[in-house]
């Protein structure tokens, strides 16, 4: 057990201190556990990230003076288990916390030990905050601008919704790999079941080791982000450029939807993320597909100017919807990255409006809730653009089917 709470501080530390991605440090980090262990580790490390602001509140409450970084997050992750995990014993959790903290910083041992302690006798505190929006922000652990800004474009009660629903463990989405089989196939199997009355699927149990996954009957892919490549609906023949699209699973799904049978220009502004996408073809056996390596903002100097029947433009994003997965955005964003953002995807509106034919379709998505970043951002687009006009938009909302939030507005191009 030792092991996995040492190795949870390491994850977290590169997490927490050093903006790092806590699922490829979890994916990629040689750790040695079997699968229990593997599971609790799991659990502390998004459970503190998720929580970060909550259990900080709560061991704050017994310490006088700053403390260092890494001391703080040691100090993290032992307060999620001792307050949110009751199901580990507290000694169990102090006395390793504190051989940690003594082999590593001994002289903030006694300091860990003492606060820990006191964690353990007195459990969770309420918090006292005159601001109340301050306090939600808090119990949920999310950034108190955040929480005010959700207020102020979605409403209080969709906002609690939606934080409470944050801090929910994330889980695996998938579809039919329909090469292979199908969804009713796949149903046969009590396992699987429909989100809703989607296509979208989701397994009892670990969908990585049984041979769905490995022999490439399903596909791993969220649900919300499934709904994108639905809404611009390809067909066989048709001529459709999918932007910004690395890792390209959902140039894959394009390229299914219109049975191998389209001219689909899949592009990434970097190499080594082209190669990502070339991977994922190869691996369905997907040769429709022409990948380009180029900013997608300069296409039009570079390809046929209102070539293609449908362009995707899943434009790069704040991500706010996907933090139930990613809660590491909650530590990382700030207000002023959203303005670099916007203007980001501005560009690449303007740039896709130039490839798209007369009578053709542009679906704008985001894997992000922040109307400046979507609904906004098309109405400022169309008063720009004339030629074009909205036919459909949909925000969708986690607590929906417990999806990742998501923004999917389709156009038409008039002339």
């Amino acid at each position: 057990m030792s092991n996995v709470r040492q190795t949870a501080f390491e994850i977290l530390k590169n997490v927490m201190l050093h903006g790092e991605y806590a699922s490829l440090n979890m994916r990629y980090g040689n750790y040695d556990l079997n699968d229990k262990d593997q599971g609790l580790l799991t659990q502390i490390v998004y459970g503190t990230i998720r929580n970060y602001r909550y259990i900080r509140y709560q061991w704050e409450l017994y310490v006088d003076r700053k403390v260092p970084d890494e001391v703080a997050v040691l100090l993290d992750e032992a307060t999620y288990q001792l307050i949110l995990l009751d199901r580990l014993p507290a000694y169990a959790v102090v006395n390793e916390t504190v051989a940690i903290a003594k082999r590593q910083y001994p002289s903030y041992a006694g300091l860990v030990n003492a606060v820990l302690r006191k964690l353990a006798d007195k459990g969770a505190q309420s918090i006292k905050r005159d601001d109340d929006y301050e306090k939600f922000a808090i119990e949920t652990s999310h950034p108190g601008w955040l929480v005010k800004m959700w207020i102020a474009q979605y409403g209080l009660e969709t906002t609690e919704t939606l934080c409470w629903e944050n801090l929910k463990d994330g889980r695996v989405e998938m579809r039919a790999n329909t090469f292979k089989t199908t969804t009713e196939e796949l149903l046969q199997d009590p396992a699987f079941s429909r989100c809703g009355d989607s296509d979208v699927l989701v397994y009892d149990g670990n969908i990585l080791a049984t041979d769905y996954f490995k022999n490439d009957l399903v596909i791993i892919q969220s649900g919300s982000s499934q709904m994108a490549v639905k809404a611009l609906d390809p067909k066989p023949k048709e001529r459709i450029l999918d932007m910004c699209r690395a890792p390209g699973t959902k140039t894959v799904q394009i390229a299914m939807a219109a049975n191998n049978d389209a001219a689909i220009y899949s592009v990434d502004i970097y190499q080594q993320r082209v190669d990502l996408i070339e991977q994922a073809l190869a691996k369905y056996g997907i040769t429709c597909v022409r990948t380009v390596c180029e900013d997608s903002r300069t296409l039009h100097t570079k390809m046929p100017l209102y070539y293609f029947d449908k362009v995707l433009l899943d434009a790069p994003c704040s991500g706010l919807g996907t933090v139930k997965h990613k809660p590491e955005i909650k530590l990382n964003i700030k207000p002023e990255d959203i303005d670099d953002i916007v203007r980001l995807q501005s560009q690449l509106l303007d740039s896709a409006a130039l490839m798209v034919k007369t009578n053709g379709i542009l679906v704008y998505s985001t894997c992000t809730l922040n109307t400046k970043e979507n609904e906004r951002q098309i109405r400022m687009f169309l008063r720009q653009h004339r030629e074009f006009e909205l036919v459909s938009e949909e925000t969708i909302m986690p607590d929906r089917e417990h999806y990742d939030g998501f923004y999917i507005s389709k156009l038409r191009k008039k002339c």
